[in-house]
């Protein structure tokens, strides 16, 4: 189901959402949002929100089973093929870097803990506390990690952070979209060779 129809059927099934939605931009308010990334909506009640239900199951005669993004919620486990691959890239990287997080869950700590174990640099760049704080092994820049992935693009790129019209846009606009295909096919027949 394309992202636009989804957030149609959202809204259509959660009005009142769709009102805190509107009224926010709206007045240009933002909610708040949390150092875990968790954004703070005050006022809406969660016991309302309705899932949508996953048409795809309904129509192989599986109604009411609901409609779940190919995402991990905080507290669920994570499918034994992703913990697999991702065990496996700590065993064939020579270190780890961790950028914004909390290791708040464990499926995440755990990684921390493979890469230790094989004696392996752990270094963390994320913004107030973590799990791994009191882990001497790992090293931490308590930094915001957009402001340091934002200078390492522009190291990266040299001149062309500022030459590069799109690249431009996208280090000087908080922008997180990719840009247009024509504009990446612009950048690439542009670029210096």
């Amino acid at each position: 189901m394309p992202r636009e129809e989804f957030q149609d059927v959202l809204s259509n099934l959660n009005p009142a959402w769709k009102a805190y939605s509107d009224e926010l931009d709206r007045t240009g308010q933002k909610p708040r949002t949390n150092p875990d990334g968790d954004v703070d909506l005050g006022g809406v009640k969660f016991a309302d929100f309705v899932v949508p239900e996953c048409p795809e199951c309904a129509a192989e005669g599986h109604p009411g089973s609901i409609l779940k993004l190919e995402v991990i919620f905080f507290g669920e486990s994570i499918p034994e093929k992703v913990k697999e691959r991702s065990f496996r890239m700590v065993d064939e990287s020579d270190r780890l870097l961790l950028v914004g997080t909390t290791l708040a869950t464990f499926s995440a700590f755990r990684l921390v803990k493979h890469a230790l174990e094989q004696n392996k640099p752990v270094l963390l760049l994320n913004l107030g506390p973590a799990r791994t704080d009191n882990l001497p092994q790992v090293e931490k820049i308590e930094l915001p990690s957009r402001e340091v992935l934002l200078e390492a693009c522009r190291l990266l790129a040299g001149s062309r952070a500022s030459e590069d019209q799109t690249l431009s846009r996208l280090l000087t606009s908080g922008e997180v979209q990719p840009p247009d295909l024509e504009d990446r096919q612009d950048s690439v027949s542009s670029a210096p060779r």
